[in-house]
């Protein structure tokens, strides 16, 4: 049997017909199929960390968040998005498509989260336990544990944790988020992710201006969302490989060069 070949007996199970097309990740099998009419997605979760996205997909969705429409064990099944719009492009057109990803993100924070998320005290071990020889990193720790520790409850949400233009996708009749990380915790980390993309350039360019388009559109005050944005950046600089960083990680080390010199 091939490695799909569970996910495409799930697929038939549900009364979906696959039509053959199939993709592999580091995280996940996938296949594609039609059920009464309705082009598909089957997402087979290999890790712990896609299984608990796929379960919050699936909250939500119940919730009115996503277009899930049945999850078995570490399999998922959602509605293949039908429209034409590609907010990554659209950005790197000039048209940055924030509203979309910020409106995306309220609908989903607006939902009660459920339990089993990973809370972003734990997210942020990897900057706040270990020992930080880049300066600018020693510098996030402390900013990280101060944002962490003074966290109001009322602004605790699920969060979606990788949001930004290519995770929300045109469902034709409005846009929907994928591959959430499971997360909960303060809802100004979610569009910290938003600021360092789509690329480099484009996230230099207007960086102060689109921070005051978010923070207005997200109802934040300034200064936390820079906080978050700075943190956010530095995690990904301490997940990133120092010797060969990829451009997400040039880009996060620029960013909070700029919010934080």
């Amino acid at each position: 049997m091939t490695p799909h070949g569970p996910l495409l007996a799930r697929l038939a199970a549900w009364g979906a017909v696959p039509t053959g097309e199939t993709w592999t990740t580091p995280t996940s099998l996938l296949a594609a199929g039609v059920l009464d009419g309705l082009a598909v997605i089957g997402e087979q979760a290999l890790v712990e960390e896609e299984r608990r996205g796929n379960r919050l997909m699936a909250w939500w969705s119940d919730r009115g968040g996503l277009p899930v429409l049945a999850i078995e064990g570490d399999v998922l099944l959602m509605r293949r998005v039908a429209g034409g719009r590609d907010l990554a492009a659209r950005a790197l057109r000039g048209r940055d498509g924030a509203a979309a990803v910020v409106g995306v993100a309220r609908t989903l924070h607006a939902i009660p989260a459920p339990p089993g998320l990973v809370p972003l005290t734990t997210w942020f071990r990897a900057l706040t336990s270990a020992r930080q020889e880049d300066p600018l990193l020693r510098g996030c720790a402390v900013l990280a544990r101060g944002l962490l520790t003074t966290t109001p409850e009322a602004e605790v949400v699920a969060l979606h944790g990788d949001l930004h233009h290519g995770n929300v996708l045109d469902t034709g009749s409005g846009w929907a988020a994928i591959d959430p990380k499971g997360l909960s915790g303060h809802r100004a980390f979610d569009f910290a992710n938003l600021l360092l993309n789509p690329d480099c350039d484009t996230a230099l360019a207007r960086l102060d201006e689109r921070v005051a388009q978010i923070a207005a559109l997200a109802e934040l005050p300034h200064a936390v969302l820079r906080g978050w944005t700075a943190a956010w950046c530095r995690l990904s600089l301490a997940w990133s490989d120092a010797a060969d960083p990829a451009w997400h990680a040039r880009t996060a080390r620029a960013v909070a060069e700029r919010l934080l010199p």
